[in-house]
């Protein structure tokens, strides 16, 4: 992929075979769902030889979501999440789901999504929202939004 023009020197790709283990790295040093790890969902945001943020597109039978967006702390409040957001969605269908902390609403608002409730949550969603209820009793806000167009 190319570069994005909006953050000097990033470079969004595809990941590779040899990405996993980063994969699995960052995913739980962020403490990000670690299920359903498939490297060839995952895009990769570079600076030169330095990798700075993934995210991935799961594929549900009867939807998709984008999950595991992480950026290392150095680059964050920079671009870099939302131009691997803008590159994710050029990839998936419409309605796409996510998963989050309560915290991170405003951000995927920023980009249309919206907080739906339980019952219009696809099924393969709703068994991962009941998994974090603990999350929810360690004072985590976990809740799923959606994006129609």
């Amino acid at each position: 992929m190319a570069a994005d023009p909006s953050i000097e020197g990033l470079t969004i790709r595809p990941a590779a075979a040899a990405d996993e283990a980063l994969i699995r790295r960052m995913v739980r040093a962020e403490r990000l769902d670690p299920t359903q790890l498939r490297w060839p969902n995952f895009l990769i945001a570079e600076m030169g030889d330095t990798v700075v943020g993934i995210g991935q597109i799961r594929r549900h039978r009867t939807c998709e979501e984008l999950g595991s967006l992480a950026v290392t702390a150095d680059y964050r409040q920079r671009g870099v999440a939302s131009a691997l957001l803008r590159a994710l969605e050029a990839r998936a269908g419409r309605p796409l789901y996510l998963l989050c902390a309560g915290r991170m609403q405003p951000f995927y608002e920023r980009f249309g999504y919206r907080i739906i409730a339980y019952g219009e949550t696809p099924a393969p969603l709703r068994l991962k929202r009941l998994l974090m209820i603990p999350f929810r009793l360690a004072g985590v806000r976990v809740i799923a939004m959606r994006k129609d167009s």
